[in-house]
């Protein structure tokens, strides 16, 4: 734990972390912000406290593989947790100077209920909570890049996250990949004392159990973090494709297309093909016919030839997975507001998009299943520059892929079953999107197709599970 030195006139809460860890069962070695990065060998986390100086850690464990728990907001950017700027990428606010902006801490949001750390605490549902203090006191934010899972926002802002974490293997700021786990936490100098807790006959009750959280949730996280990382299978395009038809073989698929038109049908007939060799057993419906079509159907699949005009809120609510080839659907879906060329747009639309034709995907959930074992940085997605759309989804969403130079343009996400969507929709089965233009999934590279395999694979995979 490094911890800077505790002063007479400044209060200082590193000795009561110190004594609770400890209490817990972990073994705690104290350190200051003048240690050598080295000191830390052997060990199984590191801490960075907020009394720690920033100026003096920098960037010295930034690559470490060794799993950091930090509260030193200012020493996010030289962590690469957050880009550099205050104010903008992160923040620290004092009760004193920002009285009422500190009330905001007192709540926060649970934006997906399924993350890991959340989903320990038995939150049953996206809910304000008594997440942090009793008083209002000094706090950090922080908006981190689009790989990071945000566990809780404050302020009513989606993007300014309490407490985040990153996956080891997920890119964060200017392209660095994670060594190991990394954890983001609210906490300042002297806080800890006010992170809210249940205790006595209050602990039966399930409403005030969930909602004084601060404590549980600062415990959740730390476990977190000492826990054996995700751990991909690496890039292999056969062995995916194999594990993909094991899984799809005899489930039903719906497949909603234009039908009767020559826009986009070649594609879309060898996509349904494509869909057939897995296993599927693959219905297709006009985006026209009604949405009782996916009555009995395991999954569906909406093909970037519907018109979202004419497909409204068509499978919206449906129960089961959908999987979304049209970014410009993400708002009637619920995976992205409203706001075209802020919540969604496209690159290479000719009189539609500012933005030039792109063949290439910047994967920065390299981590996860849906990225099929391929590696941080570009991947050739089409075989030539052509349309590709993006969507900014909200903080629940998991990120795999961006648009090259476009960090708010997220091509490749899914929300999983529970989390909160846009208006605070809550998703009824997984959610995913993947930019497969009219004709572009005959000009999928390798690579594409094996995102294209990837993604579906998780869409119809077993939700996590929530209690």
């Amino acid at each position: 734990m490094i911890a800077g030195e505790a002063e007479k006139d400044h209060l200082n809460d590193d000795l009561l972390v110190k004594k609770h860890l400890e209490q817990q069962g972990y073994v705690v070695t104290m350190g200051t912000e003048d240690d050598d990065a080295s000191k830390a060998a052997g060990e199984d986390l590191i801490l960075l406290s907020s009394t720690a100086n920033p100026r003096e850690i920098q960037g010295k464990y930034a690559d470490s593989a060794i799993p950091v728990f930090t509260w030193n907001t200012v020493d996010y950017p030289d962590m690469k947790m957050t880009g550099p700027e205050r104010h903008t990428d992160f923040e620290t606010l004092d009760p004193v100077q920002d009285y009422a902006r500190a009330f905001t801490m007192l709540y926060g949001y649970f934006p997906n209920v399924t993350n890991p750390i959340v989903s320990e605490l038995a939150i049953p549902r996206s809910q304000m909570f008594g997440t942090t203090y009793l008083l209002p006191q000094a706090f950090g934010w922080a908006k981190p890049a689009p790989s990071a899972n945000i566990v809780v926002n404050v302020e009513g802002e989606p993007t300014h996250a309490g407490v985040f974490t990153y996956e080891k293997g997920a890119t964060m700021y200017s392209g660095f990949v994670a060594p190991s786990r990394r954890v983001g936490f609210y906490l300042q100098d002297a806080t800890f004392r006010y992170l809210t807790d249940v205790h006595g006959e209050a602990e039966t009750d399930s409403n005030l159990a969930q909602w004084w959280v601060g404590l549980k949730l600062f415990d959740a996280s730390i476990r977190w973090a000492l826990s054996p990382p995700v751990v991909p299978e690496p890039y292999n395009a056969a062995a995916l494709k194999s594990r993909l038809a094991a899984a799809a073989k005899g489930k039903k698929l719906l497949f909603v297309r234009r039908l009767n038109t020559p826009e986009g049908e070649e594609s879309d007939d060898h996509i349904a093909e494509h869909l057939k060799d897995l296993g599927f057993i693959v219905t297709e419906a006009d985006q026209s016919q009604p949405d009782t079509m996916a009555i009995g159907q395991d999954v569906i699949v909406l093909s970037a030839t519907n018109s979202k005009y004419k497909m409204s809120n068509k499978y919206r609510d449906a129960k089961i997975p959908i999987l979304c080839l049209e970014g410009l659907m993400a708002d009637t879906l619920k995976m992205a507001n409203r706001h075209r060329y802020v919540d969604y747009g496209e690159h290479g639309e000719a009189k539609e998009s500012e933005d030039p034709p792109e063949a290439y995907l910047e994967i920065v959930g390299s981590y996860h299943l849906m990225a099929a074992g391929l590696k941080p940085g570009y991947v050739k997605y089409i075989k030539e520059a052509d349309v590709l759309k993006w969507a900014m989804p909200l903080p629940s969403a998991t990120i795999i892929a961006t648009l090259p130079n476009s960090f708010h343009e997220r091509a490749i996400f899914g929300y999983e079953k529970g989390a909160a969507m846009a208006d605070e929709y809550v998703a009824p089965a997984r959610r995913t999107m993947l930019p497969v233009d009219n004709p572009a999934f005959d000009d999928l590279t390798e690579q594409g197709h094996a995102l294209f395999d990837a993604v579906v694979l998780w869409t119809i995979s077993e939700p996590a599970k929530q209690r």
